[in-house]
């Protein structure tokens, strides 16, 4: 009886540290700015808790892969995505907040498909209209 609970606890304890690693805070992320990079998607997953985003974007720091996250699966649907509407090779147009820390990357709040249909998020935190954007060059500027 002893070794059953000790299993037991051991596979609850389990569960409740896999949930707890599967979520991290946003705060890494500075949603008072807003920047744009344009690149073609070499990598796009769409799934909880989480999308991510690899974009390979060519301008003045020269060509890079570039990594972004962003929304849930139920929030990319009720912005109006659906599967296979961005895929592995398109062109698109990303708007985001940029790192804090100031490297590449940063938290998706909108983008614009190779169709140009663009699909826009309300980042965690902000309670108004996003501010103007910059362009990826400015990243690292003041607004």
């Amino acid at each position: 009886m002893r070794k059953l609970s000790v299993a037991l606890a051991t596979v609850a304890l389990s569960i409740g540290t896999v949930s707890i690693e599967a979520h991290h805070s946003a705060a890494m992320f500075d949603f008072s700015k807003r920047v744009t990079a344009e690149g073609v998607v070499k990598d796009i997953r769409v799934i909880n808790p989480h999308m991510s985003l690899t974009l390979v974007v060519s301008d003045a720091k020269g060509t890079r892969e570039i990594a972004f996250e962003g929304h849930s699966v139920n929030n990319f649907y009720r912005a109006g995505w659906r599967p296979n509407m961005v895929k592995v090779g398109d062109k698109i147009k990303v708007t985001f907040a940029p790192r804090k820390d100031g490297l590449d990357g940063g938290f998706v709040s909108s983008f614009v498909t190779a169709e140009g249909r663009e699909i826009g998020f309300k980042p965690p935190g902000e309670a108004s209209a996003p501010p103007a954007t910059a362009t990826a060059g400015s990243a690292t500027t003041p607004n």
